[in-house]
């Protein structure tokens, strides 16, 4: 499996005590796989992130485990989700966008929820979310690095952004420019200088 990253740190007999916890409030038991990432890193966060296979492509934020944050917290978003997705499925990552990172409760198949089209709180939607790996193992080991924009697409963007200019960002700046014996510019200078 790819290298993993915890991002919050609790005892392993904490952590148990927690799993059991969560499997006796909703009557579900983690598969196994599942049940061992959290024991052994917790909330995590894969070294590579990224996913893209068969025109589907997405940034892993981290996977889900025993934390106070509600948005890394398992508990949280397996009852903010569990009516909105196929009763064989639940919550394991979050994903760039507001989507999710799944999996069967009965197998370790993972799956990629997509807000848009696969959540099943919406009126009239009951479509499937995409089958990404049979396993967490085999979904990490199919992650890259991020792609980096091309230079033509750093230009673009370059060229259509604006850096915005508050009065307090002219102070700050301003004060900063008084340490190093230069004198203060105006707001219009500021907004020249900087997105000129």
């Amino acid at each position: 499996m790819t290298k993993l990253i915890t991002l919050v740190e609790l005892d392993k007999d904490v952590l148990a005590e927690k799993i059991k916890d969560f499997e006796l409030r909703y009557y579900l038991e983690l598969p196994i796989s599942f049940k061992q990432l959290i024991l052994d890193y917790n909330v995590c966060k894969p070294v590579k992130t990224f996913y893209k296979k068969n025109n589907l492509e997405f940034n892993l934020n981290y996977f889900l485990g025993i934390s106070e944050d509600k948005y890394q917290s398992l508990s949280e978003n397996y009852e903010t989700y569990v009516n909105r997705m196929p009763d064989e499925i639940f919550p394991i990552g979050s994903v760039d966008g507001g989507d999710l990172l799944c999996m069967n409760k009965k197998s370790d198949e993972v799956y990629y929820w997509f807000h848009e089209t696969d959540d099943w709180g919406l009126e009239g939607v009951d479509k499937w979310p995409s089958k990404v790996a049979e396993s967490i193992e085999e979904f990490t080991n199919q992650l890259i690095l991020p792609e980096l924009p091309s230079q033509q697409e750093i230009e673009i963007a370059k060229k259509n952004s604006r850096v915005k200019i508050t009065p307090i960002s002219v102070k700050i700046k301003n004060e900063q420019r008084e340490k190093q014996g230069l004198p203060p510019l105006s707001f219009e200078e500021w907004e020249e200088l900087l997105n000129g």
